[in-house]
């Protein structure tokens, strides 16, 4: 495949392209999940959009343009919004629907290490629980005979460290 240089609307020939087919794929996919992550990570927070344009230096129409998938955000907006959202460009960019589970689960304890420690914790011992289902299931797997011990003693919990009240 060879690249050509077409004339753009404005009349540059300084550009190259790839054939539209292409472009148009791997654009569309990228930009669909650019303005739903952009959405998702704002509402994380709790903000709105001008709460995103003040921290950002983003006018908010850019924002809102962006969040329903319209115009082509240079780079420097793509790193003031990773600043301002705290992620990483994987967390902008990518389309979770086209990624695979471990990708997803590494995007979700990501956005939860931005949550409050209350959060963290209950988040761990839901976790954790689960964790520990799935081990004792495979002791109910067909000629496993040693599942008499879950009475005996169950899994062990994770230790979480006791939350310290605040003072008044």
């Amino acid at each position: 495949m060879t690249l050509q240089g077409k004339t753009n609307l404005k009349g540059n020939s300084d550009r190259l392209y790839l054939p539209s087919m292409v472009i148009n794929h791997q654009r569309s996919s990228v930009i669909m999940s650019l303005g739903k992550n952009i959405r998702r990570m704002r509402q994380d927070k709790g903000w709105n959009q001008l709460q995103l344009c003040e921290r950002t230096g983003i006018k908010v129409g850019h924002i809102s343009k962006l969040e329903q998938d319209e115009g082509d955000p240079k780079l420097s907006t793509l790193h003031k919004l990773m600043d301002a959202l705290e992620c990483s460009a994987d967390s902008l960019l990518l389309d979770i629907s086209k990624m695979n589970r471990d990708a997803i689960l590494k995007q979700t304890l990501e956005r939860a290490l931005k949550l409050p420690e209350a959060n963290k914790a209950a988040i761990i011992e839901v976790v954790d629980g689960y964790c520990r289902a799935c081990g004792m299931e495979q002791n109910f797997t067909e000629g496993n005979k040693t599942w008499l011990t879950i009475y005996m003693k169950a899994p062990e919990r994770i230790p979480l460290p006791e939350a310290k009240e605040k003072a008044e």
